[in-house]
């Protein structure tokens, strides 16, 4: 009965020192909670909000491919992404700012293949990320990046190149042009 009661009263003081510690670490409490600095409107925290919303995916001939929504998660920290094709695939993504890198990270999964790359705003003003694409069919891995820019009519451009080893060259994987819904 005394180890219960020191190991509760043991835990309670870790617990106490840890959470003071990260608090005196942030710069105001809101209810006596940190602000999580990801959070704040400092760079590069923001820089990928221009794709939070509803979107509708079109390839270059102006076909519908698919939709997009795009929502900011854990007071700001997260990107949550949902994507469905019109003939119903699927995929998910997680967006955020690595806190080990400071960079954008994305890990996006669906039944066709996982992502994992990061990256951030180029001297254009668009997202770059850069990593690899792991194939669930069984194809080798292979460097990916996606880039997202904002166009002037408030859509967003989205390419996304692989690397092809054997010519050393970039190529086109998909291009396509997100509307946002009304």
């Amino acid at each position: 009965m005394k180890n219960n009661i020191r190991i509760g009263l043991l835990s309670l003081i870790i617990s106490f020192l840890i959470e003071n510690s990260f608090a005196q670490s942030q710069n105001e409490p809101v209810n006596n909670r940190p602000i999580p600095i990801c959070s704040s409107e400092n760079k590069p925290y923001r820089d990928f909000d221009f794709v939070i919303g509803n979107w509708e995916m079109f390839d270059t001939d102006g076909r519908k491919v698919g939709e997009q929504v795009y929502v900011k998660r854990e007071q700001g920290c997260l990107i949550t992404e949902e994507w469905t094709t019109v003939s119903g695939g699927t995929g998910h993504g997680m967006t955020f700012v690595d806190p080990k890198t400071g960079l954008w990270r994305q890990v996006y999964v669906s039944p066709m293949g996982y992502i994992d790359y990061s990256g951030g705003i180029d001297e254009n003003g668009a997202m770059v990320l850069e990593g690899v694409i792991y194939p669930t069919d069984g194809s080798p891995s292979a460097p990916i990046r996606g880039i997202w820019s904002k166009q002037d009519d408030g859509t967003i451009k989205e390419e996304f190149l692989i690397f092809n080893s054997k010519t050393n060259t970039w190529g086109t994987f998909y291009l396509g042009i997100a509307h946002k819904k009304n």
